[in-house]
């Protein structure tokens, strides 16, 4: 049951259905910065350069085919300059930072040589000499703003990490040949945003993670699709080149990897066990909050109370979390991962409970809630968590555009962005 699970849950995280959105405008005058928004997607997901971005928009066409609301369209009709690139849609955190920098650089993406040999993969990986997200490669010095979905909440903030803190271990393992992305002192990102992000992981990953047999058989089926289908399965790249798992740059077709495979899924580098509570907690440990950077969360809940005070999913939940709902109803009152579910661990939109995706569990320190700081007149700083009440009867996916807002689809990144354009 756990594996067939695990298929029917892979395979629906990549489809939903849309609502329309509608146009509005936006006034830039009280804009403090301007700085360019990176819009980074979760798993399973694909950015602008993909064909399938042109079938299905993930920023805006709510995952729907034939949509034809593209939010990064929207926005850079307004005057505001967004791109949407695409990292590993099944890779994890640090692979998917690596990716991100290389794509906003113009640069061969570097995963770095100690965390390379300890994972058992390929150093080096696509170039992008040329190809540079923004069209002309990022410096470091000019800032921008991150906006992370789901799975992209932990890419966005590790890269920031890595660029204000650099790692340790890469400096030792390369010296002057380090990467920039690994030697910090980079104060280049104004804000941090993310949405509906599993900070401190999900039950529903542990249920499909635990069972080891379960990313052994993900990851044989990932390297059989690199050969039959090549870089066109689902006209977009799974970018696992560096495991020998999908063809590399320029090759149509991977050849049997079984060493790829079984790293994949031994050393645990994927997107599957960084969203275990375990492998959430783990990844907490390496990310810093930058001080040279705001940070905003965003959340939405799609739970109500039910009978015996426990939650149960408001009839508006889109179809495709019905499976993820009652995987999270499972776990209510058992430990996992040495964390009991309750309160807001039962709290959820779909997929992440509502506890994950406030803030992450080890910056607690320096979490604290939007709307209550300014009501006390607090200045909104640098380097803290800032998370906005929870917007209720809507899913993991309706930032995506499966549903349209109360007051307008584009009117909630119109906010997004003006509020961290004002300071």
């Amino acid at each position: 049951m756990k594996r067939f699970l695990a298929v029917v849950l892979a395979a629906v995280m990549l489809f939903s259905f849309a609502s329309p959105a509608f146009a509005a405008s936006i006034d830039k005058s009280a804009f403090v910065t301007d700085y360019p928004y990176i819009f980074v997607h979760g798993m399973g997901g694909w950015g602008t350069e993909n064909k399938f971005y042109d079938i299905s928009p993930y920023w805006g066409g709510g995952l729907g085919i034939g949509s034809d609301t593209d939010l990064i369209k929207i926005l850079n009709e307004q005057g505001i300059e967004a791109y949407a690139p695409s990292v590993g849609p099944l890779s994890s955190a640090w692979d998917r930072a690596c990716e991100l920098y290389a794509q906003l650089t113009g640069t061969v993406v570097d995963y770095g040589e100690a965390h390379s040999k300890a994972h058992g993969h390929d150093r080096f990986g696509f170039s992008y000499e040329g190809k540079a997200t923004m069209g002309k490669p990022w410096n470091l010095k000019d800032k921008i703003n991150l906006v992370g979905h789901s799975f992209g909440g932990a890419t966005v903030r590790l890269l920031v990490s890595l660029l204000s803190f650099g790692s340790e271990e890469e400096i030792a393992a390369t010296g002057k040949d380090t990467s920039p992305l690994f030697t910090g002192g980079h104060d280049c990102v104004h804000s941090c945003s993310t949405l509906s992000a599993p900070h401190n992981g999900s039950p529903v990953a542990n249920l499909l993670v635990d069972p080891q047999v379960t990313m052994l058989l993900i990851s044989a089926v990932l390297n059989m699709i690199g050969m039959v289908f090549g870089n066109d399965f689902l006209v977009f790249s799974l970018q696992l080149s560096h495991f020998g798992m999908t063809p590399a740059q320029d090759e149509f077709r991977a050849w049997p990897s079984p060493v790829g495979v079984f790293n994949f899924y031994r050393y645990k580098d994927n997107c599957g066990y960084d969203m275990t509570l375990e492998g959430a907690a783990k990844l907490n440990e390496q990310i810093k909050v930058s001080p040279d950077t705001y940070y905003y969360s965003y959340t939405t809940v799609s739970t109500e109370e039910g009978l015996f005070g426990r939650q149960k999913p408001v009839s508006s939940l889109n179809p495709i979390f019905y499976i993820s709902s009652a995987m999270i109803s499972l776990t209510n009152g058992f430990n996992v991962d040495g964390i009991k579910m309750e309160g807001n661990w039962t709290v959820h939109d779909g997929i992440v409970p509502l506890a994950s995706a406030l803030y992450p569990d080890s910056n607690k320190d320096v979490a604290l809630s939007y709307e209550k700081a300014l009501a006390e007149n607090r200045k909104i700083e640098k380097g803290k968590w800032y998370y906005f009440e929870p917007m209720y009867n809507m899913d993991h996916f309706d930032f995506c555009g499966t549903k349209d807002y109360p007051e307008g689809f584009e009117e909630f990144y119109f906010g997004l962005v003006e509020n961290a354009n004002s300071r």
